[in-house]
């Protein structure tokens, strides 16, 4: 989980947001960032025990969809 999270981090970087604060509970890992507007967003991560191959793909492709908006 913890790459997961590196990786999502360096892709809200990488589309120009910043701000990036992560919180972790007992179920979800929120990332918390600020998009290039300056809008606030969050993107929550089921802190599941199965985690595909595909699962980091899923969240930069979430995190692009958020910061386009």
């Amino acid at each position: 989980m913890r790459k997961v999270v590196r990786d999502a981090i360096a892709a809200v970087h990488d589309a120009g947001g910043s701000n990036v604060r992560v919180s972790e509970g007992g179920k979800h890992t929120r990332i918390h960032f600020t998009g290039p507007d300056g809008k606030r967003s969050l993107v929550l991560l089921h802190r599941g025990s199965v985690v595909s191959r595909w699962f980091p793909t899923q969240v930069r492709s979430q995190i692009r969809r958020k910061l386009s908006k």
